[in-house]
């Protein structure tokens, strides 16, 4: 059968694929769980990112843990060596600016995880979902109308994976989404399965949090290649009385004030969740306009008379500040008046399809055709910040000194993220249009960004696949890449499971 199976296949097999890898893929999966990447679709592989293309590679869609524990065991390359076959797991593939769903290994058999859609648990009296890579968070969110809970969304389409999202560190608009994750479900290379965290079961009361007694070993599977992540427990936010969202707009003269003003909120806790500062660029690159140099936006949730209380008193501060237009407060029934402040609203509301009509403004296609077919490039930097005045307008410099000579075509825009913990999560947004001039160029920009700010001591927190091998340096610390080494020889042997964009061990 296998024989019968690559002569079918064989006219489909792209210059640079393995036909031996082919074989065990086919052998191990069979035609219905096993494509191949054609000619024309490794063409476009370099999709909205504009990256460099990985070579051919097929394409793995397990729809249970069972199989992917088998296709694991059926792969491993005892016979040929450590990375023989390398696979790259990825949830449903929309991680638009760092890659989408390429691997950042060239040649690696790619591990669809969208089949794994099981909403294994909703447990609304303790405020914990259990949910397999393929869940959305549209889906989960539309679970959650009308419940006492609501889902940390993301400022992406409904579309994209709560699990891979968070394992990714994205962020959300309460919190950055790893501090939902309450447990992990993994499968080793070897097809075991294990359970790290907080993993609800019959002998674990369900309380969020998220740790078991002793080390903790759920972040080693965070951003990490040392597993096939299946499922995820996750923790959800108490849905609020009422909430308000305030919106103050500012020159870029103000920057240094607002962002003082802003930190002093934040101290305060008169704002919860993520205080999201969009400058105009940005509103443009996420499908919005605005005629002030910045806006932020405070979302200010909970007991309806605290909200009021709240709600005055930063529009009163902000009055005495100065820098500020008049405030703009915003209800829960509010749309605001672009397509990016509706989707900014609806989110912090634990709402995400109005993310979607921000992507296809941006692309004109819809979502799941964005990397074939889309005409608009996209790609995120996205640098750690400390929350303070300096540190701010030391990037905004750095930003607007490689964004100078670089020319026109493209849209720079950047948003600061306030985060709960106190500090700033910042998100450079590159659009642009996906001919090979501007493409180069927008690359271009982004090694200068990489560059600039890592030599102020401002490092990224997510790689593209482009960067992947500037993680180790990032780390600067050979016995923490020693350690890192010495588990993935531990766990995975024979590198089966392909390294990723933050792994020294590629």
């Amino acid at each position: 059968m296998d024989a019968e199976i690559m002569r079918v296949h064989s006219s489909l097999i792209p210059r640079g694929l393995d036909e031996e890898v082919l074989a065990r893929c086919l052998s191990a999966a069979g035609p219905d769980r096993c494509r191949v990447v054609t000619p024309h679709r490794q063409d476009k592989m370099a999709g909205s990112g504009a990256f460099r293309d990985r070579g051919a590679h097929a394409v793995l869609s397990p729809t249970s843990v069972d199989e992917v524990r088998s296709l694991l065991r059926s792969l491993v390359a005892d016979d040929r060596g450590p990375g023989a076959v390398r696979v790259q797991p990825c949830s449903t593939g929309l991680n638009w600016g760092f890659g989408a769903d390429q691997p950042a290994d060239d040649g690696a058999v790619l591990m669809e995880l969208r089949g794994l859609a099981a909403m294994r648990e909703l447990d609304l009296d303790n405020g914990i979902a259990v949910v397999e890579p393929g869940v959305t968070q549209g889906m989960l969110a539309e679970r959650l109308e009308g419940s006492p809970y609501l889902l940390n969304v993301t400022a992406s389409s409904s579309h994209t994976s709560v699990v891979g999202n968070a394992l990714d560190r994205g962020v959300g608009l309460h919190r950055q989404r790893t501090e939902d994750v309450l447990g992990l479900e993994v499968v080793l290379a070897d097809g075991r399965v294990v359970h790290v965290g907080r993993w609800p079961g019959p002998r674990v009361a369900p309380a969020p949090y998220a740790h078991q007694v002793g080390p903790g070993l759920a972040e080693l599977f965070v951003q990490s290649g040392m597993g096939v992540v299946t499922a995820a427990a996750v923790r959800l936010i108490p849905r609020p009385e009422t909430h308000r969202v305030v919106r103050l707009a500012f020159a870029a003269t103000a920057l240094p004030e607002a962002i003082h003003f802003l930190s002093r909120v934040r101290a305060d806790r008169l704002a919860s969740g993520v205080i999201k500062v969009f400058n105009s660029q940005a509103a443009t690159a996420y499908g919005g306009t605005s005629d002030a140099g910045y806006f932020a936006y405070l979302h200010i949730g909970g007991a309806a008379r605290m909200v009021d209380c709240a709600v005055a008193e930063v529009t009163e501060r902000a009055a005495l500040a100065g820098v500020f237009a008049p405030p703009r407060v915003h209800g829960p029934d509010d749309h605001g008046t672009t397509i990016a402040e509706h989707a900014t609203l609806r989110a912090y509301a634990g709402d995400p399809t109005a993310n979607d009509a921000m992507v296809e403004d941006i692309f004109r296609v819809p979502v799941r055709e964005t990397e074939l077919s889309g005409t608009a490039g996209w790609l995120f930097f996205t640098p750690v910040l400390p929350l303070n005045s300096a540190a701010v307008g030391r990037a905004a410099d750095l930003l607007a000194s490689a964004v100078e000579p670089t020319g026109t075509g493209m849209v720079v825009g950047h948003t600061f993220n306030l985060m709960p913990g106190g500090w700033i999560d910042m998100v450079v947004s590159i659009r642009f249009p996906r001919d090979t001039a501007t493409s180069r160029r927008a690359q271009a920009l982004l090694d200068a960004l990489h560059d600039r700010f890592a030599g102020a001591g401002f490092l990224p927190y997510r790689l593209d696949i482009d960067h992947a091998d500037a993680a180790a340096k990032l780390r600067d610390e050979p016995e923490l890449e020693d350690l890192l080494a010495r588990l993935k020889d531990l766990l995975d042997p024979h590198h089966l499971i392909a390294g990723g964009r933050y792994a020294s061990h590629r």
